[in-house]
């Protein structure tokens, strides 16, 4: 859920001031509630009221509700986002790099390359218990990251006035900072594989609870002091509004060390929901276990980088993407799923809070989709 779109945030506050602020606390309270029931429906109860996990992955759930197609759609959906994401990592990495090291004669595209290639051994651990290691560590580097950004703006707190956040905004940027906020709060696509990643899956909704909570505290309290500290000269990505020098690299190679160790967490994820979705038995010739496992990794790493430099204006392309699929992935599909496989359960309030979304999620596709639209096409 943490990541570096936690830096474009504070702009986001400048663009859309209360309302964004708003949406910082009411998106956490909707997401966290779709991820819960996204899991829950997951499971059925049997004769002697037990709890089995009779479902893996969003597939499974898309084909429980529509037989013919459906599981194939939420798939293809589930995919796209993924390998956008895991796409978006080489591109932020070849950013950081040509800002760390810009005096090497290396285009951006080079860096993707590299990035990649460097990615490439990460990507062979077998599990998420194992990438959770790695992730833990992109953790770190992102809080030392946000730490730096923050004491340099608290240093300089006496040029803070907070009726700046009163008169932020523009109207006509709302739909798109409501769509950016909505992506910095998915986690939906991973959510199966981390529930059955778990040692204790009782304990499933505790922590999502309590990452929700975290990462809403973190991007609040980020955010306005990020925007308090460089209202006069705020960026799309608050770590620009740093002046040049030693501290504006140094949280840059944290940011690095950040998107390159989160890389292995979306593409064990892809691998993951590719191999669920076929199996080497399914083709109909015979291919030894040792060259799918090594394939399909290579492959996954390729169709990852293929995107990211074949593009152009990828961060918007990402945008109208992603306000599609993220609203899918994380409030329209699991609402759905809640409405159809819980129905002999759900009480009235459910129905309400589940139409609501859906109704929300909707919305916020519309608008993503034409204001990131007619961004793109005026780039």
């Amino acid at each position: 859920m943490e990541g570096t779109g936690l830096l474009s945030l504070p702009y986001v506050i400048a663009q859309s001031g209360l309302v964004a602020i708003a949406a910082l606390m009411i998106i956490p309270l909707i997401t966290c509630y779709t991820g819960t029931i996204l899991i829950d429906c997951l499971y059925e109860k049997n004769h002697a009221g037990e709890r089995i996990r009779v479902r893996s992955n969003y597939k499974e759930l898309g084909r429980a509700c529509w037989p013919r197609f459906g599981g194939t759609i939420v798939a293809a959906v589930q995919l796209i986002e993924l390998f956008l994401l895991a796409s978006l990592y080489l591109v932020l990495c070849a950013s950081l790099s040509i800002s760390i090291f810009p005096g090497l004669p290396l285009s951006d595209k080079v860096w993707m390359l590299i990035a990649a290639a460097i990615g490439l051994p990460t990507i062979f651990l077998k599990n998420l218990s194992q990438v959770a290691w790695l992730s833990l560590l992109s953790l770190v580097a992102l809080v030392v990251a946000v730490i730096t950004v923050l004491a340099f703006g608290i240093a300089h707190h006496s040029t803070w006035d907070p009726r700046n956040i009163l008169v932020a905004g523009d109207i006509n940027e709302v739909p798109v900072s409501l769509a950016i906020i909505i992506f910095s709060y998915i986690c939906h696509p991973v959510l199966p594989g981390v529930e059955a990643s778990m040692e204790n899956r009782s304990q499933f909704r505790t922590m999502l609870a309590l990452s929700y909570t975290f990462v809403a505290i973190l991007k609040i309290a980020f955010s306005i002091c990020a925007f308090l500290s460089f209202s006069s000269n705020i960026h799309d990505v608050i770590v620009n509004s740093l002046p040049m020098g030693i501290i504006r690299t140094l949280v840059n190679g944290f940011l690095l060390l950040n998107v390159f160790f989160s890389y292995p967490f979306r593409v064990i994820t892809i691998i993951q929901t590719i191999e669920e979705s076929v199996s080497v038995d399914s083709f109909p010739f015979k291919i030894p276990q040792l060259v799918w496992f090594i394939g399909i990794r290579l492959l996954t790493n390729f169709l990852t980088l293929l995107p990211a430099i074949s593009i152009p204006h990828f961060a918007l392309f990402m945008a109208l993407i992603g306000s599609l699929t993220g609203s899918c992935v994380a409030l329209i599909f699991p609402a759905i799923f809640h409405l159809i496989v819980k129905k002999e359960v759900l009480k009235l309030y459910h129905y309400f809070f589940d139409v609501l979304i859906i109704f929300t999620g909707i919305l916020a596709s519309i608008f993503g989709l034409f204001f990131t639209g007619k961004s793109l096409l005026q780039t």
